[in-house]
């Protein structure tokens, strides 16, 4: 062995080093603590040399004294400490000792250092506040510079003594500690070659002894269990060759180690013939690698090549790998085998080869993947259909069902197989039930009842079907609950808004009865007042005027009674489908709207082109309707102020379609909110005036009461701009 691979060579290099480091180290710290109070010293110096100044120096500046000033300035220099100096005042130069004028002042120092050998400073002479002149001086410290390298010299000297004894310590130790090791290391070599019959014969009682008698055991030990180790293989391969299954051993990179008799009789090929083989090369398809590839990678969401990682992916992720192959023998003949692949670990659990174990399947393989294609096909219906499947025999007893069917019961996989339909529908009473069903399909809603006793309600779907010959009951359920629970909100909010809106006709009824009676009240109060003055007056009526008095007095009673009449007929008018004419219902919203447009001087044009238009439904409904529409285009004429104030409504028909448009010229519906005025309680006008139900009630009736639909549009024509109500039924 070379000296410089010998562990006493590395023990001496590693311990040199270490011992050069920190010995280098110490040497740097000592120059840097020495230099540091040098130059505190140096501080101090310069700092009494500056309070010197001062007190030397002043008497002479404000005496303006220079001739004792220069003599001054050159004792200070003549002395080893002070190298140059000058006094400046306002930028001139009073005095200076060693300095030539034609120089710059130096910049001034910062720091002491050992590069250095002027410390560059300055000082300013004051009294009462006042500057006499500034001080530039150089102090000399060239001596750091001399004691740094004189402490280099001394330790460099004191070290490499030091690091000589070193080596001759270490190189004596590294002997003694290490002369016995060659003999361990033959011997370990010898046991590489798989030599065991080693003593080591070494007399020494210190460790190194110690540890060839420990060697000496461990060589014995290793001879007996590789005996045993020997048996054990022998047993091993007869197990190996001898078994019924296809037995085959890979490497982790899939090439064959160990190939059993079994799979020489299935695959055609001796051991011989694929040891050290690729096993995907010789037996495998190549399409059938690509298609288990892009399978695999499909479930995994990764991409996955056709190569020996396909055959061991789901091993590698320590899942179970059980897959079907096709296989090519030796006499290029196809099998279907069933490959388990098992992983071979070391103790650190790192994969470092496989085990494959092969079953012939290829009889049982298609009969099987026909049945689970049929299952799967079976269970995937099930489990798409969106509904809670389930099938039952003609007893009631559940057959077969999907998933979500026993979720929404709350019973487990096994509970669900002795479940019956006495177990979970509330309404179902007789078995005669189910032979009814069996004959005709039938779509009904039921309760069906929890495990845990918790009830929903059931819309369910049925039909007999025939399955290996026999009757059974297909059945899909879905929980509608919400939705019933939804429709009764509904139902519960439109009576709601059907009675505000009756509430809101019924105060624009009150309304257009106050237009309609305020004239008729009017004359029955002029004709009264008359009566009333003459009598006071003393004036005496004819009798022919006192009949034409009172003739004016019961018209005005009758039309008041009349009117009366009319809206009570209104508002008991049925909600019940009859034939009516279009134009009468038209002409009666003109009636009850009349007074109203003609107080606030609204004028209602009328185009029929057909009077003959009959429907047949609620006519109380689509009064409703125009009505609340009039009313609307009477407050925006009014609330804007509109000068001509301008109603168009026209009938007629196109296509079997019935059409009712009712246009204003009040300036149109803002587009911000056009395609929200018929959402419930929608309003542009103040709180006290509407509650936003009025349009939306209207579109209600139109869409439910007569399949047809209310709609608005911004239009413009003779009579101007406005919004324009569409009514197709």
């Amino acid at each position: 062995m070379k000296l410089v691979n010998s562990l006493r060579f590395k023990l001496v290099v590693f311990s040199l080093i270490i011992e050069v480091t920190a010995l280098s180290l110490l040497i740097i710290n000592a120059d840097r603590l020495i230099l540091n109070h040098l130059s505190s010293s140096i501080n101090k110096q310069i700092e009494s040399t500056k309070s010197n100044f001062q007190a030397a120096l002043l008497p002479l500046l404000i005496e303006r004294d220079y001739a004792t000033l220069d003599s001054l300035l050159k004792d200070y220099t003549n002395s080893k400490d002070i190298i140059y100096i000058l006094i400046k005042k306002d930028e001139i130069t009073i005095s200076n000792s060693n300095w030539n004028k034609k120089e710059f002042i130096p910049i001034q120092s910062t720091k002491i250092t050992s590069n250095e050998n002027i410390y560059h400073t300055n000082v300013d002479i004051t009294f009462a506040n006042q500057v006499y002149g500034k001080v530039y001086f150089g102090f000399n410290t060239s001596f750091l510079h001399q004691a740094s390298k004189e402490l280099f010299s001394q330790s460099f000297i004191i070290a490499a003594i030091e690091i000589i004894l070193s080596i001759l310590l270490l190189f004596s130790i590294g002997y003694f500690l290490t002369k016995h090791l060659s003999t361990l290391t033959e011997a370990s070599e010898r046991i590489a070659q798989n030599q065991f019959d080693i003593n080591l014969n070494i007399k020494s009682k210190d460790e190194i002894g110690l540890l060839s008698k420990t060697f000496n055991k461990m060589v014995t030990k290793i001879r007996t269990q590789l005996f045993t180790i020997k048996e054990q293989n022998q047993l091993k391969k007869a197990i190996f060759d001898n078994m019924a299954y296809n037995v085959l051993v890979f490497d982790k990179y899939g090439l064959i180690t160990s190939y059993n008799k079994q799979a020489e009789k299935t695959f055609g090929y001796k051991a011989s013939e694929l040891i050290n083989k690729e096993f995907i090369t010789i037996l495998h398809k190549k399409e059938d690698l690509e298609k288990k590839a892009k399978e695999l990678s499909n479930i995994f969401q990764e991409p996955i090549e056709p190569n020996f990682k396909v055959i061991t992916y789901k091993t590698d992720k320590g899942l179970e790998n059980q897959n079907y192959w096709e296989v090519i023998t030796k006499e290029n003949k196809e099998l279907i085998i069933k490959l388990s692949v098992t992983a071979l670990r070391d103790n650190d659990n790192n994969i470092y080869g496989y085990i494959g174990v092969a079953e012939d399947k290829t009889e049982e393989y298609y009969l099987e993947k026909s049945l689970e294609e049929e299952t799967h096909r079976i269970k995937t219906i099930l489990e798409n259909a969106g509904d809670f499947i389930h099938i039952l025999d003609k007893d009631g007893n559940l057959y077969m069902y999907s998933s979500s069917f026993i979720n929404s019961l709350g019973y487990t996989e096994q509970e669900a197989k002795s479940l019956n339909i006495k177990d979970w529908d509330i309404n179902f009473k007789f078995k005669n039930d189910i032979d009814a069903l069996l004959k005709l399909p039938k779509t009904f809603e039921s309760v069906h009842i929890r495990k845990d006793g918790t009830t929903f309600d059931v819309e369910i779907r049925t039909k007999g079907i025939i399955l290996d010959g026999k009757y059974y009951l297909y059945a899909a359920s879905r929980d509608i609950t919400e939705r019933n629970q939804i429709q009764e909100e509904l139902r519960q909010k439109d009576i709601l808004l059907q009675q505000q809106s009756r509430l809101s006709s019924m105060g624009e009824m009150l309304g257009n009865i106050a237009h309609q009676w305020r004239q008729p009240l009017s004359l029955i109060s002029a004709t009264a007042t008359g009566y009333q003055l003459k009598s006071e007056l003393g004036m005496k009526s004819t009798q022919e005027e006192t009949l034409k008095d009172m003739k004016k007095i019961n018209e005005a009673v009758q039309y008041l009674s009349k009117t009366i009449d009319d809206f009570r007929n209104f508002f008991r008018s049925s909600n019940k489908k009859e034939i009516f004419k279009l134009v009468k219902v038209i002409d009666d919203c003109e009636n009850i709207t009349s007074a109203a447009f003609k107080n606030n001087h609204i004028l209602l044009k009328k185009v029929i082109e057909d009077t003959d238009l009959e429907y047949n439904g609620a006519s109380s409904m689509l009064s409703q309707v125009i009505l609340n529409i009039f009313s609307n285009a009477k407050d925006i004429l009014v609330e804007k102020d509109i000068k001509n104030r301008i109603v168009t409504i026209t009938l007629k028909k196109e296509k079997n379609v019935t059409i009712i448009k009712i246009k204003d010229n009040a300036g149109g519906v803002p587009e911000e909110i056009i395609d929200k005025i018929f959402d419930p309680y929608f309003t542009t006008k103040h709180q006290s005036q509407g509650t936003g139900i009025g349009l939306y009630m209207s579109s209600q009736i139109i869409q439910k009461h007569f399949n047809g639909l209310l709609t608005v549009k911004n239009t413009k024509d003779e009579d101007g701009f406005g919004a324009e109500f569409t009514i197709k039924i």
